[in-house]
């Protein structure tokens, strides 16, 4: 906050806002924020309604995600019916109703001076005419979704899918299901909803061809702005460091180039392991809230595949996670072409999986739009399968037999006794299974095949029983 009465907000979207503040002369502006994502466009309008005097708002800064790229269309553009930015990924609050947006897009100015240098910003501040407020003051009303937090488990919870979309869907089910309610340092409310360690598979995306459906809440283009900050070793002016800039040149070390070196002299190795993490500064930096959230990757080799797992402590799953997720699997891509191997999976561990309240509503409308369509929605994989094996059932004599078969057709286990029960019981005991479907599945049918030893008629896994008629 700087000067009520100045008629100029700075907007510094990626760039540190204390940075600009200790620039700039606090009575020439009103007030200095970020804009990490097209979500904080409806933050901005309630702001300025709160205090009409602001007729300006300057982009200045990095704009790593698009979200300023995503301002400037909103004024050019405006909103559709469903309150979607055209021309860019994003949606406004509803409760901010139309006539109070057409009033503002009218009404304040967004000056665009992301790629000048900051004597542009000063001096366009300096030049800008005094204008009265547009409006009296007001608030708009805060819609707080109905919640349900189903009882679960406190901590270790697993998702997997074929592509970064389809597990992200996975992932605020889950988040939104049973994620409890925990208050922020900027606030005493409850304004997330969290889950500890949530352990995220991703098999299959290509990252030169990744599946980009529409329910993403971002576009491709501001997907291709963010990479950077993960890949390249470059500093980025405004940023104190970037993922990519920890992992490949801090302090002269290139991580990623020598976790590289050392998988091609020791493809075996546990060692393939590499930081964000800065034990001087960033223990200071964690009272401020200005150290990474990614803090490790590792690598290993398994049956000839370069598999990949990233941990963060603390992760937005709504807008952060995808962008992430995309742009650790190029990582990844990039890591398994050096030492001429093709990829595994890549698994992201998150310790503090959250989803801030004002994108409650959004993440439970993408979900009942979208989530169980998205199942089967992409053509990577047109079914899911046991990676532990699937069961053959047979009746046999007086007995019900079930036998592991590994994914490839090789005899494991045999399992038999006369009740469902005695059968599926070493089955679950030892984890033979680790999909929910497949153990349902199982269930199933060895219900169905104990059905079939009592009644006296055959029995045929995944076929109907002949139950016949019952009479009088």
């Amino acid at each position: 906050m700087g000067n009520p009465d100045s008629n100029v907000a700075i907007c510094t979207m990626w760039t540190h806002r204390e940075r600009v503040e200790q620039m700039l002369d606090p009575t020439s502006y009103s007030v200095i924020g970020n804009l990490y994502s097209a979500a904080g466009i409806s933050p901005i309008i309630r702001n300025v309604f709160g205090n009409p005097k602001v007729r300006y708002v300057l982009l200045w800064g990095v704009d790593l995600s698009g979200s300023g790229e995503a301002l400037l269309r909103f004024m050019e553009q405006g909103i559709n019916e469903d309150h979607g930015i055209n021309g860019a990924a994003g949606r406004l609050e509803k409760e901010i109703d139309r006539q109070s947006v057409d009033l503002f897009r009218q009404s304040v100015r967004v000056i665009d001076l992301r790629h000048r240098p900051f004597s542009d910003l000063e001096h366009t501040i300096q030049e800008l005419p005094v204008l009265p407020a547009f409006a009296e003051p007001r608030l708009f009303p805060i819609h707080v979704p109905e919640l349900e937090i189903l009882p679960s488990e406190i901590t270790g919870f697993r998702v997997e899918a074929s592509t970064v979309a389809q597990t992200w869907l996975k992932v605020l089910n889950t988040v939104m299901n049973y994620g409890r309610l925990k208050s922020t340092r900027y606030t005493s409310t409850n304004e997330l909803r969290e889950v500890f360690n949530m352990v995220a598979v991703v098999t299959r995306e290509d990252p030169e061809n990744i599946f980009f459906p529409e329910y993403l809440p971002f576009t491709k283009e501001e997907l291709e702005a963010y990479y950077p900050e993960v890949l390249s070793p470059l500093h980025i002016e405004g940023l104190s460091y970037t993922y990519g800039q920890r992992l490949r040149d801090y302090r002269g070390v290139d991580q990623i180039q020598r976790l590289i070196d050392l998988a091609k002299a020791r493809p075996d190795s546990k060692k393939l392991y590499a930081s964000t993490w800065d034990v001087e500064a960033d223990s200071d930096a964690a009272m401020t809230g200005d150290s990474p959230c990614l803090t490790q990757v590792l690598g290993g080799v398994q049956e000839g595949h370069f598999y990949f797992t990233v941990h963060f402590r603390s992760q937005d799953m709504f807008h952060g996670w995808p962008r992430n997720m995309f742009a650790l699997r190029r990582l990844q891509a990039l890591i398994a072409k050096e030492i001429g191997l093709p990829m595994g999976s890549i698994t992201m561990v998150t310790h503090s999986a959250h989803i801030y309240s004002n994108d409650w509503q959004l993440a439970a409308d993408t979900l009942e739009k979208y989530y169980l369509d998205s199942l089967h929605d992409s053509p990577a994989q047109p079914w899911d399968t046991d990676p532990r094996g699937y069961f053959l059932i047979r009746v046999e004599a007086d007995r019900i037999s079930a036998t592991l078969y590994s994914p490839e057709g090789e005899q494991l286990r045999a399992f038999e006794g006369r009740t469902a029960k005695e059968v599926y019981r070493p089955i679950v005991d030892h984890n033979y299974i680790v999909m929910p479907s497949h153990l349902i599945d199982l269930g199933c049918e060895l219900q169905k095949a104990e059905i079939a030893l009592k009644l006296g008629i055959p029995y045929l896994q995944d076929k109907d029983l002949a139950i016949p008629p019952r009479y009088p």
